[in-house]
Parts: structure tokens; sequence; C-alpha cells
């Protein structure tokens, strides 16, 4: 190993979270680290950033926990497996016809145009078509389908 100054702090190979100290790299005033993460990508980390504990790995463990985290919200958004906060008033960005849960389709024999409301419940959908025009899809298509087919909110759920 090359000299270093009186200072230098050698951690070559200890474990810092998931990463192991390789060898020291050239850092303009500062000691910087190739480090190995225990997911195979290698890191040039500041020695001050490992043993403060700052870092931990090459990132891989920010983006595990993000998504964890993530999913964890989702579901406590859930009643009785059913993901509620998917179903409101608000209709999607990309929505031709300005309703959350309605489409148009045009008829197979005489090609008029007509609205069909549906939902997603636990992995099912459920439809109902042939209406005249989106707002009535909306409210006695998609409306009546969420009442009949989404789970009850209880007192327990109710916030």
């Amino acid at each position: 190993m090359e000299k270093r100054g009186h200072n230098f702090l050698d951690i070559t190979g200890k474990r810092f979270g998931r990463l192991i100290a390789v060898k020291p790299v050239t850092g303009v005033g500062k000691t910087v680290w190739l480090c190995k993460c225990d997911c195979g990508n290698e890191k040039e980390i500041l020695v001050s950033y490992l043993t403060s504990g700052d870092t931990k790995s090459c990132g891989c463990l920010k983006e595990e926990l993000e998504e964890k985290h993530l999913r964890e919200k989702y579901d406590d958004k859930r009643v009785d497996g059913v993901a509620m906060h998917l179903f409101g008033d608000e209709p999607r960005k990309d929505s031709k016809t300005g309703y959350r849960g309605v489409f148009e389709y045009r008829t197979r024999v005489s090609k008029q145009l007509r609205y069909g409301a549906w939902i997603t419940v636990a992995g099912k959908r459920y439809y109902k078509k042939g209406f005249e025009t989106a707002e009535d899809a909306y409210y006695n298509g998609r409306l009546k389908l969420e009442k009949e087919y989404l789970p009850k909110k209880d007192d327990k759920n109710d916030n």
C-alpha cells in the first residue's frame, strides 16, 4: 500500500452495513474507499460516510426500503383486500369520457355510440353496458357496481 498521512485510517476488509471496504482510491483532500456491496455493485465512498454510518450500501438498501414502505402504505389503504383509494370521483387524466371507470364503445350491429362502466375488485372485473350517455353510465353503472361489489366500510375502517 502506498504511504499515507498520519491520520490515514486503514479499513481494508471492514464491513459497514452491506459494504466491505476494498481499497483506498484517490480523493482530493479526503480519503475515498472503493467498497463492494453485498448485491455485487462497487461504489466509491468517503471514509467519513462509512465510519459515521451515513452510507450502508451502494443504494440498493434505500431502493428496497422505499419499495417496502410504498407497498405497506398501499396495503394499509385496503379494505377486505380491496384498494379503496382507487375508487373516487376524480377521473383519470387519460379518461375520454370525463368519468372514472366509464368507457365508450360502438355496438356490434348498428355501430351506435354507447357507454359502459366497470370496476375491478380483488382481481375480478365487473361491467354494466348499454348506456346512452357517459353520465348515465357513471351514475347508473359505475356507482351501482361499487355499491354492489365493494366491501362495506364498518366503524373500525372509517377514519
